[in-house]
């Protein structure tokens, strides 16, 4: 079997990578290791940025839009105005909706399927798969890894793995006196370097969840602050989250085969919000069209990796904070601010980040002081 490009795993980063080259007249073969390519349910937020990645985007995966943020610390609260909404997505019609359109491109999907690894020695990109019960030697060109955070491309390739935090998020009816406009977050050191999350759904539901440390007992966080809330779960979603790190390499070439890293199995996610939907369509268009144009993947990913390296920053900053900074970061919420952040959105950081600055002052000596305590960790 012989294809142009052969693409591991069913993720949206891998559809739509796989997509975009069948469109452009290539052999495109995916291979898939479930039985059915049917994930299990999860609620994603995702800003606009999404339809400006993927232009003809199908409104109607849209389950719900929510035009306002809500941010707590400790009893202080405020908010931001979004001038576009972000978008109330479910993964697994999201994942139904991109296997369709690759399927309609003329991509060749093969489900119950086993990457297995490189045929040493061969020179011709070939590669082992097994399908089914049979097992196939495949040439090919390129080798698109989107098998997610425990990638096995990756793993064979033997190249490092991605960092990973966990998340988990309940399912729960959406209080009576809640706005189903606003999203809120809830910011709490002691409990989590990131945040917990109320995301508004369709049908007078909502998730609440939290992003935790790597050996946290997240779900005992999670139930607690569930409690503390007077939510009650109907259920839960979780899961790893690959992180990004200008470390972690997402391209290398074995055995004449040119090997590229999209979505979670790249680490492409914001590092701030752990929201990885934008960026991972992003990689894969990059790695679509450094196949297409003949160009290097870093090249036509550069773009999307200066945005991913600009939230690296902010988190860098953002794990040397307290909650007092936490606090005296919300109060510097001024006008100014909120409008800055009303009008880009959390994928638009790369090129209007850095005006945060002169909009409020005060943001300079909190972020000096968390700098310093970078430079110089706190014994």
């Amino acid at each position: 079997m012989i294809y142009d490009v052969v693409v591991i795993g069913a993720s949206t980063a891998g559809l739509y990578a796989a997509e975009i080259l069948a469109l452009h007249d290539k052999k495109v073969a995916l291979f898939d290791r479930n039985i059915q390519i049917n994930p299990d349910l999860r609620t994603y937020i995702i800003t606009p940025g999404l339809e400006r990645i993927v232009p003809d985007f199908d409104p109607n995966l849209i389950r719900h839009k929510t035009g306002s943020i809500h941010i707590q610390v400790g009893e202080e609260v405020k908010s931001i105005q979004l001038s576009a909404p972000d978008l109330i997505i479910e993964r697994s019609q999201l994942i139904a909706n991109f296997l369709s359109r690759a399927k309609k491109a003329g991509v060749e999907i093969y489900k119950e399927s086993e990457f297995l690894g490189f045929v040493g020695g061969s020179k011709d990109g070939s590669i082992r798969i097994k399908v089914g019960e049979n097992e196939k030697t495949i040439q090919t060109r390129y080798l698109i890894g989107a098998d997610g955070v425990h990638s096995r491309v990756r793993d064979l390739a033997e190249m490092e793995a991605v960092p990973q935090v966990p998340l988990m998020q309940a399912e729960i009816e959406l209080p009576e006196e809640w706005d189903p406009d606003v999203t809120k977050v809830w910011f709490d050191v002691n409990d989590s370097p990131y945040f917990y999350w109320l995301i508004p759904d369709k049908d007078n539901k909502a998730v609440v969840g939290l992003i935790s440390a790597p050996r946290a007992n997240i779900r005992l966080l999670l139930d607690n602050f569930l409690d503390e809330n007077a939510f009650i779960p109907l259920s839960y979603q979780s899961g790893q989250a690959g992180m990004f790190s200008p470390r972690t390499r997402t391209e290398i070439t074995l055995e004449g085969l040119n090997i590229y890293l999209v979505g979670d199995a790249a680490g492409q996610i914001k590092v701030t919000t752990v929201g990885g939907s934008v960026t991972g369509f992003a990689g894969a268009r990059a790695a679509a069209y450094a196949i297409l144009e003949n160009k290097p993947y870093k090249t036509t990913l550069r773009r999307t990796t200066r945005e991913m390296s600009i939230h690296y920053f902010i988190r860098s900053l953002l794990d040397q904070m307290s909650n007092q900074d936490y606090l005296d970061l919300l109060r510097g919420l001024s006008p100014g601010v909120q409008s800055f952040l009303s009008r880009y959105d959390r994928d638009q950081m790369r090129r209007n980040f850095w005006k945060l600055v002169f909009i409020q002052p005060k943001y300079i000596f909190l972020g000096l002081k968390l700098l310093f305590r970078l430079v110089l960790p706190r014994r």
